[in-house]
């Protein structure tokens, strides 16, 4: 929730920044998109992490369930 959060703000700061017609703010713009699209990445990374955990988990269950040692 809190990575969400983060790159909505961010979102909303480089919006403003990308559309103040002044060439300094746009390249000024430029650091907090890279920003953005590096938490991207790192929350995608969380993602795929966490679905792998919880399908290892539940197939871990399952197994165990079935066979009954």
């Amino acid at each position: 929730m809190a990575g969400h959060s983060l790159v909505k703000i961010l979102s909303g700061f480089a919006w403003t920044m990308l559309f103040l017609n002044n060439i300094f703010y746009f390249i000024g713009d430029l650091g907090p998109l890279f920003i953005i699209l590096a938490l991207t990445g790192l929350e995608l990374g969380v993602a795929i992490s966490q679905a792998h955990v919880s399908t290892i988990s539940i197939f871990i269950y399952l197994n165990d369930a079935i066979n009954l040692h």
